[in-house]
């Protein structure tokens, strides 16, 4: 996911604890190499392609493995983001091995941030793997074997979309629209190009013709 776009960034304090998981769970060249700052950001990347919810479970687990450290005699009251390297490993390991299920949410976590490790091109390069070529090999295969096929199911896919496109702009005007009670549903302000709103009519609605209303 390098390179694309912006995301949301995580939470002060789930970012901190994400940065202490990465240098306890990544390769050791992480922070030799100055790459934290890197994989928080493929972890925010790959955060804001998951669902809401399963972003909402992680950002909370990071929370809760910070402050849950504070309870370890070793800790001596301090927070994850707050230990030294011996201890924070000793933590990460203790509560992966307790079976619980916060120890199936760290697994979890731990392998996103892993796999964010993975994912940075000076990483991939540092081990050999380049995909580029097998990709562009199967790509090529692909489309000699199937090129014909592949092209004509584009073509009837594009003149599917075309077709129903006509088929809105011609009957948009007088369309009547059954069992719909769409009142509330406020379409002010809306355009859309090549279609008519005036006379549309919906059938037990609050709409008031040519107002969108």
């Amino acid at each position: 996911m390098t390179g694309g776009g912006s995301a949301p960034h995580l939470p002060a304090r789930a970012r901190r604890a994400a940065r202490r998981f990465a240098e306890v769970v990544c390769p050791p060249e992480m922070a030799a190499h100055h790459r934290t700052d890197r994989v928080l950001g493929e972890l925010e990347l790959m955060m804001a392609a998951l669902a809401p919810e399963a972003r909402k479970a992680l950002t909370i687990t990071l929370v809760v493995l910070d402050q849950a450290a504070r309870l370890r005699r070793r800790s001596r009251g301090r927070r994850f983001s707050q230990l030294d390297d011996q201890a924070a490993e000793a933590y990460i390991g203790a509560v992966m091995a307790s079976g619980s299920v916060p120890a199936e949410f760290v697994r979890r976590l731990k392998s996103l941030v892993v796999m964010c490790y993975y994912e940075l091109p000076p990483v991939q390069r540092e081990i050999g793997y380049d995909p580029a070529p097998y990709i562009a090999a199967v790509t090529r295969r692909r489309l000699e074997s199937y090129g014909a096929e592949i092209r004509a199911g584009e073509a009837a896919v594009t003149a599917r979309e075309e077709a129903g496109a006509g088929e809105v702009d011609a009957g948009a005007e007088g369309v009547r629209v059954e069992g719909i009670r769409p009142e509330g549903i406020r379409a002010e302000g809306i355009r859309a190009e090549g279609i008519r709103a005036e006379g549309i009519r919906a059938e037990g609605s609050a709409l008031e013709e040519g107002t969108g209303r």
